[in-house]
């Protein structure tokens, strides 16, 4: 092709298959990894947020694909490093396609229900400090890149927990709050940047096999054993993984005057 930079720069962002650069949080393990891995597998480059010192399965992704990925330090709950994290992945780009808020935390499985006795405050603002509030910061931290991009896309992490229409909960106070939470704050941002050509995408991961809120042990098991009696049927983060990479590949089926909020497989969710 013939034509000027800007010309040339608009064919590479228009043809069938060009590269995106991702940032994902909470990245570590379970389905952060796994977003990571698939989005490195198609051939993008990635940021991948670590907060867990002592799990290492990032660095064997950085062995295979050494030039598009880079491991960023980061804790979604201290504007330092939010701060810190923002500057390393800038110094590298200055645009970046999709921002997913995957970082997380649920700690209040076993919690009492109004009538008891058992609710646990500082878990509660634990997790919306994580839930809520660390994937305000990273997006306030990283905006300025997302809708430097092609496709400006925000993307948090959501629950069926977090919808008013379809609560039958009793307990859990702190994560179900902690999302709906994070859920405004998408429809807040999409606000913010819809004249910019902005989007915001909130994904439910359905009841997938994870580590969030159990142990931090690198040999941790994926998933919460079912008490006796219960039947539990899960995905898995792999499903769920290319599950959302499918969604996120076509924004504008979901994302519009309102943030999208679907499940992996694409199913509309209810507020």
């Amino acid at each position: 092709m013939t034509g000027t930079g800007e010309e040339k720069r608009m064919d590479d962002l228009l043809r069938y298959g060009r590269q995106k650069t991702v940032v994902v949080t909470g990245a570590d393990r379970g389905l952060g990894y796994e977003l990571v891995r698939q989005y490195l597998e198609r051939g993008d480059r990635v940021f991948a947020g670590k907060y867990r010192t002592n799990w290492h399965l990032l660095e064997g992704l950085k062995e295979r694909w050494p030039e598009t990925l880079d491991i960023v330090p980061l804790d979604v709950r201290s504007q330092e490093s939010v701060r810190r994290a923002a500057e390393l992945i800038l110094q590298k780009t200055d645009a970046v396609d999709v921002l997913i808020n995957n970082a997380g935390v649920w700690l209040d499985h076993d919690t009492g229900t109004i009538l008891e006795d058992r609710i646990d405050y500082e878990a509660i603002l634990e997790q919306i400090d994580v839930n809520a509030l660390g994937a305000l910061r990273v997006t306030q931290a990283l905006i300025g890149a997302v809708l430097n991009s092609f496709d400006q896309l925000v993307v948090n992490v959501s629950s069926e927990a977090a919808s008013m229409t379809e609560c039958a909960k009793d307990s859990q106070f702190g994560y179900c709050m902690s999302k709906a939470a994070l859920n405004m704050a998408s429809c807040i941002v999409l606000n913010g940047i819809r004249k910019r050509g902005g989007a915001v995408i909130n994904l439910h991961p359905g009841w997938m096999q994870s580590v969030i809120g159990e142990s931090a042990k690198p040999d941790a098991p994926y998933c919460e054993p079912a008490r006796p009696g219960e039947v539990k049927f899960y995905t898995t983060p792999e499903v769920t993984a290319r599950g959302f990479l499918k969604i996120l590949d076509e924004p504008e089926r979901f994302s519009g005057h309102m943030p999208g909020f679907v499940n992996y497989r694409g199913d509309r969710m209810n507020w």
